[in-house]
């Protein structure tokens, strides 16, 4: 009957440690960043987020992401904790011949979360190519993004 009983208590236990995860459950890393380029949705599940000291204690968040069927990649660059309408310090998206920018104005963001690893919110806009005498660009609808790193 003890070695039932320790038996019992023993899985009792081994149950209550290994289902704690700790405070809290989400994700250490990774995310996805979603949009439609041109009416055509795309998903990038490859995202690295970086924070880099561009300046003595002034930093930048860099959301790089892509998927592994496609040559484009995102690119959105943002101050840390920064939230609302916010202008991004760069984004982007790079076709696999030129890299196209949206400029001021021609673009909608809004960060809903930025802090303690996680990166959120949306994003759409026309994209310009940067070469000289090129007049292509590209239109991005419905982009989200919820990353964690």
């Amino acid at each position: 009957m003890k070695k039932a009983l320790s038996l019992i208590l023993f899985s009792f236990m081994a149950v209550a440690l290994t289902s704690c995860t700790g405070e809290d459950d989400t994700p250490s890393q990774g995310g996805s960043v979603k949009f439609k380029l041109d009416g055509t949705q795309k998903e990038h599940v490859i995202c690295i987020v970086l924070e880099t000291e561009v300046q003595p204690d002034e930093y930048v968040l860099t959301l790089t992401s892509s998927n592994t069927e496609e040559t484009g990649v995102f690119r959105y660059e943002i101050a840390p904790g920064v939230t609302g309408n916010v202008t991004p310090d760069f984004i982007a998206y790079q076709l696999s011949n030129k890299m196209m920018v949206a400029n001021e104005g021609e673009y909608q963001t809004n960060v809903s979360v930025n802090s303690e690893g996680h990166l959120k919110g949306t994003f759409s806009g026309t994209f310009r190519s940067n070469l000289a005498n090129d007049d292509e660009f590209i239109t991005i609808t419905d982009g989200t993004f919820d990353v964690y790193y």
